[in-house]
Parts: structure tokens; sequence; C-alpha cells
């Protein structure tokens, strides 16, 4: 899920010589996978180059350009392709932009992925699956300080998210890492070398220290450190009341990952309502979050097209 120490992970990982993982989230592949075969043979150079047109219009590659100023490199990209297939495309696109040397491990952060394992493991059958939790009291009120996102909705998502990717996981197993996010920043070196041994390669010192400051919204804004206290702050942060009601609804999940839990009995659910209801509000507040940047018109636009992409509307 959306602040749980992704972005952390990444940067860490990244400071390998051998891994390179894109700085943006692609978040497109579902999208991709629907509409795959109306890309035509991308042998073709006027496919290739429809398809690239097609994409640009992506929440990836719309960012890139108004956050970042890339703009996509065609020629670039398809030299970066093992094929031309849909994983091949993919791959390509993540090494070129995550900067993976030809014999290296390349990647993607992308947290809706979670809910999108089956697919990945489809393309990839042997594809590295590393799952980050993070205690979800922590979660929800970390999404609400940066976005102002609902944290009741975001602790059924949560919910959600934990049960699909245990399902999906529990199918390859011998493929996919579990971490918390806790473990993370109170032992960076014992996690990082689990996961530089889960990928095969070896662990570098360096791995240990932010090359920049990975974090631009939350709590640890600005610091190159990986800052070990950054948990538990549900504690004195998070109304008695929404404690309640989020270890209410994630209680399996908060039990499975040996986090404390005060709610007894089973699970409890987030009625279909009231999470549209929430929902709406999100997309909302989201859409305003992102109006100084886009203007109302380009806000709307790429909310809408990463909702769609997502599969947020599933």
């Amino acid at each position: 899920m959306p602040r749980s120490g992704t972005k952390l992970l990444r940067d860490l990982l990244n400071r390998h010589p051998r891994i390179g993982i894109p700085e943006a989230e692609t978040e497109l592949l579902p999208d991709w996978a629907l509409r795959w075969p109306s890309f035509g043979d991308l042998e073709q150079p006027r496919a290739w180059s429809a398809f690239v047109e097609a994409v640009r219009a992506s929440a990836y590659f719309v960012y890139l350009e108004e956050e970042r100023g890339i703009v996509v490199d065609p020629a670039a990209w398809r030299l970066a392709c093992p094929d031309l297939t849909m994983a091949g495309v993919f791959e390509g696109l993540c090494r070129l932009h995550g900067g993976a040397p030809e014999d290296g491990v390349w990647g993607d952060k992308s947290p809706g992925y979670l809910r999108h394992l089956p697919l990945i493991w489809t393309l990839w059958p042997h594809a590295r699956v590393v799952h980050i939790v993070r205690d979800p009291r922590d979660q929800v009120q970390s999404a609400f300080k940066a976005w102002g996102k609902d944290r009741v909705r975001g602790a059924a998502r949560w919910a959600d998210g934990i049960a699909e990717a245990e399902a999906a996981i529990a199918e390859h197993a011998q493929n996919a890492l579990v971490v918390r996010y806790e473990d993370l920043v109170a032992e960076p070196e014992a996690v990082l070398r689990r996961v530089c041994g889960f990928v095969g390669v070896d662990f570098v010192p360096q791995m240990t220290v932010l090359a920049r400051p990975s974090e631009n919204l939350g709590d640890t804004t600005g610091s190159t450190q990986v800052v070990a206290d950054n948990v538990e702050k549900w504690r004195r942060t998070l109304e008695p009341r929404l404690q309640r009601r989020v270890e209410a609804l994630c209680a399996d999940g908060l039990r499975t990952y040996g986090y404390p839990c005060r709610h007894v009995g089973p699970q409890a659910h987030l009625p279909r309502g009231e999470r549209r209801v929430r929902q709406l509000r999100d997309g909302v507040g989201l859409i305003r979050f992102d109006v100084r940047a886009r203007g109302v018109v380009g806000a709307v636009r790429f909310r809408w097209r990463l909702f769609l992409e997502t599969g947020a509307w599933e």
C-alpha cells in the first residue's frame, strides 16, 4: 500500500550498482494487459510509433513529462527491449528509466501491483516480488497526512490488499519475500541482506544510506538516514475511536504480521455503500491535491487515467 515504505526500500535498493528501479511508479501493467492485442505487431515501425503515442497518455508518462521534464525516447526504449512482447517492452521501459545494467536486476515499485501479482507471475514466471507491509494504523495516518485520504477506507483497502497478496503469494512462495517496514527501519542492513540474497546479488554497505532524501511528504522529509523511530506514531496521533475502527477492519492482518491488536472477535468489514462514499471523497481530495500543479482539467484527467489503469474501479 502507499505510505508503507516503498520509496525508502526502492531508493536503498537503487544504491546497489547492479539494481535499477525507476524513480516513478509505472502502474500501467493492468491497462496494458487489457489493451495489448489492440496495439498490433510492434515489430512494424508504424505500430511501434502508434503504441508509444497511445501509452504516452498514461499517468506514468504524464507524470514524468510534467513533474520531471522527461519525454520518452521511442528509439532508446525500443533498443532497451529484449523483445517486443508485453513482458519485453515493459522490461525495456524499466531498464531504460531505472538504469539497470545489462546483466543487472531491473524492477518496478508500484503499490497498485499488490492487486495484480497473478498477472506479474504470468508475464515473468520467475519474478521476485518483495511485499513490504506496514502497521495499518501508521499507514492510514501517513496517507491522511500526505493527501488527506480517508483512514477508514484506507484500513479496508489495507485488509483487502493483504488478503489478495497472501492468496497470490501462497502459490508462488519461493518467489515472494515479505518485509515489515518496522523491521527495515530498525535493522536496515539485516533486511537489505535478506532482500539481496532473495534477488541474487551481494549486499554492499552503501545500501544502508540514501544518496538523497527519499521522502517528500512524510515526517522523514529531507532525511538521508533511515529513521528508526518512525514507527507506532498512531499511538499518539490517531484518535482512539479511529484506532478501534482500523483495528477491527485490519484484525486478521495485524495478527498475521505480529502487530498488537486489541480487537476481539472476527475481522469487521466496511459496508459497500459506505466504502463508495468514502472512495468518492478520496477522489475529490486527490484532485484538489493536484489542482495547483495541473489545473482542474489536468488534475481530473490525470487521476481518472490512474484510476482506470490501476484497476481501482474493480
